[in-house]
């Protein structure tokens, strides 16, 4: 006997919205600034258009009678801003990196020509929060891949950060994650473990018997993370030691991916100077990591 047609649908449906993520919490950044030109006029309705170098989406709005645009809750990534206007040189500013839950301001200054003319610049790497009150260090994946991680687990890497104390409440019981590893369980100035939101793509992962983080996403699929210690926005309320926020990485309009295993074991152990014998060790840590277009420039894949 078949199921009835409505009732499949409706079912399908529910699977449908059961796999769309809420996005209650910051996952990216955003980009903000006025257009100007050069005599320091504002210049309003001047469609800005801030494209995803890694993927090509591009995403456009228009400035308003200030002059002022701003684009929200962009992915992280590396962005290039394009300016095009009646009767000004066409304004390109390239490798502008967003980083999560960056407020990163690019001001634009236009000058007289056409637009078959084009002004060139390179984002400075470098700059001064000058928009945002948060207090917190981004960890990007080449810090990751250089640090020495016992487990190879990204939360090891929170107490980098000033006021950041790791505690020991859940490592090595039968309640940790991951394998045994960490839960990252920190107190942050102060504060008691159990202050701390735990992140992932903007969901809660938060663990409720320790404390710490219920989710450790293998560290190559890990794009970044970054630990908010002070004056984060009201969106994290009832928080009041940290914010842990990791990114894992996205597909792009190429083909990336990676394969490892890393081996401990005993052979190049020394005996401690109380110990009978050598330690017993042997552990085998072994995935992958990989992603690519769907259809390029608009759905992209990536599973580890």
């Amino acid at each position: 006997m078949s199921a009835h047609p409505n009732r499949t649908i409706v079912f399908f449906c529910l699977i449908l919205a059961s796999a769309v993520p809420a996005f209650s919490q910051q996952t990216g950044g955003s980009i903000l600034g006025v257009v100007k030109d050069m005599s320091g006029a504002v210049l309003p309705g001047v469609v800005v258009v801030a494209t995803e170098m890694n993927t090509g989406v591009a995403t456009r709005v228009s400035t308003d009678a200030a002059g002022q645009y701003r684009f929200l809750a962009l992915p992280v990534g590396r962005y290039r801003i394009e300016v095009s206007a009646s009767g000004f040189q066409r304004y390109v500013a390239n490798d502008v990196v967003l980083t999560v839950n960056e407020q990163r301001r690019v001001d634009i200054a236009m000058q007289v020509g056409n637009l078959a003319q084009t002004i060139e610049v390179s984002a400075n790497p470098v700059q001064v929060e000058t928009t945002n009150t948060q207090m917190g260090q981004v960890v990007n994946e080449k810090s990751m891949l250089a640090l020495p991680l016992n487990g190879r687990s990204f939360v090891d890497l929170l107490g980098l950060q000033a006021g950041v104390a790791p505690s020991s409440a859940g490592t090595g019981s039968s309640a940790s994650v991951s394998g045994g590893l960490s839960a990252g369980n920190q107190s942050v100035n102060g504060q008691r473990e159990q202050a701390n939101s735990f992140l992932v793509n903007g969901g809660d992962v938060g663990e409720g018997r320790n404390y710490g983080t219920a989710v450790i996403p293998n560290l190559d699929a890990v794009s970044e993370f970054r630990l908010i210690t002070n004056s984060f926005d009201a969106e994290y309320g009832r928080f009041s030691g940290a914010i842990m926020n990791a990114i894992t990485k996205n597909g792009t309009n190429g083909f990336h991916g990676t394969a490892f295993e890393f081996l401990r074991n005993r052979q190049l152990d020394a005996r401690g100077f109380f110990d009978p014998k050598r330690a017993d060790l042997k552990r085998n840590q072994f995935g992958y990591a990989v992603g690519g277009p769907l259809i390029r420039n608009k759905v992209f894949w990536f599973t580890d």
